[in-house]
């Protein structure tokens, strides 16, 4: 069985070999770059990743700035490595499509069951064929992980999808955070609030036809989580 492809941008060579050298310990395959020019000359001639771990203070081409080219092409899992404990900073990488953070210092083994578990969410839904189907405007279709809204095709990411899915498909179900996060990261819940309210809402932005838009489609339930509004 091939080992699954690891893409890695981290200007610090001491941490780039260390993650470098575990990972390929844990079996998988890695290609480190050490700036951001580097990478995205290298992501040019389209090579096949299965997860990117990107580190967001970049020399010449940041992480911020490579995510945003990855996502023009790419729904590959995206980890952002940063040494920023600053809600600020997650957010701009999870609202720009990256899936999920760790910051530095990180543990290695929770660094690999995040990529593990990132990767085996993406394979999870690579090979379903479903029918699309409709919930009020929205057209949901699974095979391809598209959503349009009165003809009008929206660009979301795998994560923002997946919240849309298991909401579209259970209508007027309550889903707590904790249940959310676990049925979409498949691993638990350890208050990892801000990465679920920070795709939450991206998604509810996208939804949206335009700002004035008041149309709910997913609902908060304070204390307890969400739900999809059922069909009127």
């Amino acid at each position: 069985m091939q080992n699954n492809r690891i893409l890695l941008i981290e200007d610090d060579s001491s941490v780039c070999h260390m993650v470098r050298e575990y990972l390929t310990g844990e079996g998988f395959s890695v290609e480190a770059f050490g700036s951001g020019s580097m990478a995205l000359n290298h992501l040019q001639t389209k090579p096949l990743y299965d997860l990117a771990l990107i580190d967001l203070m970049l020399p010449g081409v940041n992480g911020m700035e490579l995510i945003k080219e990855i996502r023009k092409d790419s729904t590959m899992p995206i980890i952002i490595i940063t040494a920023k404990n600053s809600d600020t900073d997650k957010s701009l990488g999870l609202n720009l499509g990256a899936d999920d953070y760790v910051v530095k210092p990180f543990s290695l083994i929770e660094l690999t069951a995040r990529i593990k578990a990132n990767i085996r969410r993406a394979n999870q839904y690579s090979g379903q064929q479903e029918s699309s189907w409709m919930i009020k405007d929205l057209e949901i279709n699974p095979t391809n992980y598209t959503v349009s809204r009165q003809g009008r095709n929206l660009e979301l990411t795998r994560t923002e999808f997946e919240i849309l899915r298991i909401l579209a498909q259970n209508p007027g179900q309550a889903f707590s955070k904790e249940r959310l996060y676990e049925l979409i990261w498949k691993e638990p819940y350890y208050g990892n609030e801000h990465v679920l309210n920070t795709h939450m809402n991206r998604l509810r932005s996208k939804l949206k036809a335009e700002e004035q838009d008041d149309t709910v489609y997913i609902k908060t339930l304070w204390g307890i989580g969400y739900k999809m509004e059922e069909t009127r």
